[in-house]
């Protein structure tokens, strides 16, 4: 395939949008880990030189499509969010679990981004990345303290940090390789304790939630007198 160099404003951002919507591609179909920058560029048309006149490497890409995962899924989950009565802790757990199952991109990038896509990027790469996901927490928090009006700034805040690391991991425990599905195919007993991602997810986040609603910076547990501090022992 010949693919002539982009020179127009218009045509540098054809490319440029083209490049991401490869990365993407390539990431749903083999995984990020899998993909090269050489695959990227094969299915854009272009040899894998051209791609770095657009980002710095395989990493960038993926850095940005991490940041424009991050607002995508903000804005999936607030129609959702918007529905909810005050003080449904079930149904923010179960917001959460099911859009970020309808988002493998995602859920994949999770784990990838602090293992490798930070660390072979610019600063100012990462940057802008940390400022695109700062922004898309900022109203995600909005959203969910809408619903959950007890948590602060800082529970939000907590709870995204260990869901971020939950999803990543139970999501590649949950979607083995084909060459492990076929082992558990052939030996049964080898996949007992497989997790299904979507109600283990939604267990930790309601768990999470629970636990910093009834701590100090949420509501008393129950039984306890709002502003009763117990005394020290003498």
């Amino acid at each position: 395939m010949t693919f002539r160099r982009a020179r127009s404003p218009e045509h540098k951002q054809q490319r440029y949008d083209a490049i991401l919507a490869a990365a993407r591609s390539q990431g749903l179909r083999k995984g990020v880990r899998n993909v090269s920058l050489a695959d990227i560029a094969s299915e854009v048309g272009v040899h894998k030189s051209a791609l770095l006149r657009y980002f710095e490497t395989r990493e960038e890409i993926y850095l940005h499509l991490m940041a424009e995962s991050w607002q995508e899924w903000v804005e999936g989950m607030r129609g959702e969010i918007e529905q909810l009565p005050v003080d449904s802790v079930d149904g923010v757990a179960s917001v959460i679990a099911r859009t970020l199952a309808d988002r493998p991109l995602l859920c994949d990038l999770m784990m990838h981004t602090p293992l490798t896509l930070e660390r072979n990027v610019s600063l100012e790469s990462v940057r802008a990345y940390k400022l695109a996901a700062l922004a898309s927490l900022a109203q995600g928090t909005a959203l969910m303290r809408r619903v959950l009006p007890d948590l602060t700034e800082a529970d939000v805040m907590d709870l995204m940090v260990i869901v971020t690391g939950v999803a990543a991991a139970l999501w590649q425990a949950a979607h083995p390789p084909p060459a492990l599905l076929a082992l558990y195919a052939e030996d049964p007993q080898l996949a007992h304790g497989q997790v299904e991602f979507i109600p283990a997810l939604q267990r930790v986040v309601e768990v999470t939630l629970r636990g910093l609603l009834s701590g100090p910076s949420g509501r008393p547990a129950e039984g306890e007198e709002p502003g009763v501090v117990d005394a020290p022992p003498e």
